[in-house]
């Protein structure tokens, strides 16, 4: 009984907190599965991990930690990982992504290229209203030179709402030749009258 004793004093780390325990991503309680997360900070590799699990992840609680310290790593390698999360199907999901890279602008702002030439319009559509977060020059420069060649009308919409808040002078013409694109429909029309209409009183 002493030689048990004397090795629980001296790994007590091992005896308070045996493997099964120990905080991991699959565990089956959030809880734990939240302190995993917590435990990756400080992790130079974690990226790759709390986009992994962010995919399959269905507590808001765990979902949250994992965004945070996404957002707190303000790295390019942090802002490409949370950016593929903008084509997932789960929209509170890309919801958390769009929030999580405005909070690292440094990084999300070179992203805006590729990403307005997804494929995906639902993509290209989180890419304007990134872009419209940044209240950044070269971000208000990106809305325009978007707009020159967008076809999406779902994609336009936003853009128009987008551009209306830049306050540039050139997003005016952006405007002007999206309604023309879309001279027949009059949701559109409303949407780039709109948005000239801030730009007039900006």
């Amino acid at each position: 009984m002493g030689l048990v004793k004397a090795r629980a004093a001296g790994n007590g780390a091992a005896f308070d907190a045996a493997p099964e325990d120990a905080p991991r991503l699959d565990h089956p309680d959030a809880v734990q599965r939240r302190r995993a997360v917590q435990a990756l900070a400080g992790d130079a590799d974690c990226v790759d991990k709390l986009v992994t699990l962010l995919r399959v992840e269905k507590e808001s609680l765990v979902r949250q930690a994992a965004f945070l310290l996404l957002a707190s790593l303000n790295s390019r390698e942090a802002a490409r990982g949370v950016s593929v999360l903008l084509s997932d199907a789960d929209a509170a999901l890309r919801n958390g992504a769009l929030e999580t890279l405005a909070a690292m602008p440094d990084h999300a702002g070179p992203l805006l290229a590729s990403l307005g030439q997804d494929e995906d319009a639902d993509v290209r559509i989180f890419a304007v209203l990134l872009a419209a977060e940044l209240q950044d020059p070269a971000a208000a420069d990106w809305l325009v030179a978007l707009a020159a060649h967008e076809t999406d009308a779902n994609v336009c919409s936003n853009l128009a709402e987008a551009l209306g808040g830049t306050g540039r002078i050139e997003a005016a013409a952006a405007l002007t030749a999206i309604g023309a694109r879309f001279a027949g429909d009059p949701f559109l029309g409303f949407a780039v009258e709109t948005a000239l209409q801030r730009l007039r009183e900006a």
